[in-house]
């Protein structure tokens, strides 16, 4: 089956058709996935500020990470969850809006983004932290040396903060592709 086969019969279930002729339910998922994006994207670039340095310093990177995580996954769910009903409602249209498939591209890209940091910096994301610096004791920060302890608080690309801000500049323009979306779709009428 092609695509665009495929996306016509998920456009014509019955699921996609009732959040398509009812007045109230298309307006009702749509609050609820902005409101579960919100939540989700709240929580990661809380977690992004904290390993830039910009927020919440005074707390530990992994303890304060582990803290928003429950957080983060049920509201991911609720969002896709949401969103594929919402796709479905149109989804011959929204397939072929190159604001959905360049949001689609980039929320791909914030997946690998993730994966790389946390399969390589997220480990290291903590020995550069500040506020770990700050609990080493005389001793070990003479046998970490001076300079060596500098570069590890002012080092941006080993202590992966270069992917805490690309993380929050993916998600920006993931929300700003949401919203053309929402003014470039064209309507679909049943029949």
């Amino acid at each position: 089956m092609e695509l665009d086969g495929l996306l016509k019969w998920l456009f014509e279930t019955a699921l996609a058709s009732s959040i398509r002729e009812n007045d109230l339910l298309f307006p009702l998922i749509e609050s609820i996935h902005v409101l579960a994006v919100t939540v989700f994207l709240g929580s990661i670039v809380w977690v992004d500020l904290r390993i830039l340095g910009l927020a919440n310093n005074d707390r530990g990177l992994r303890r304060f990470a582990k803290e928003l995580l429950p957080i983060t996954w049920s509201m991911f769910v609720f969002a896709v969850l949401t969103g594929a009903a919402l796709f479905a409602s149109n989804a011959v249209n929204y397939a072929h809006n190159l604001y959905f498939q360049l949001k689609i591209l980039l929320l791909i890209l914030a997946g690998m983004n993730m994966m790389v940091f946390q399969m390589w910096f997220s480990a290291r994301a903590e020995a550069y932290d500040p506020a770990h610096a700050a609990r080493l004791n005389a001793v070990q920060q003479d046998e970490m040396g001076k300079i060596r302890h500098k570069l590890h608080q002012i080092s941006f690309f080993w202590s992966g903060k270069w992917s805490a801000l690309l993380s929050v500049l993916i998600w920006i323009t993931v929300i700003a592709l949401g919203r053309w979306i929402g003014f470039s779709i064209q309507p679909t009428f049943a029949g």
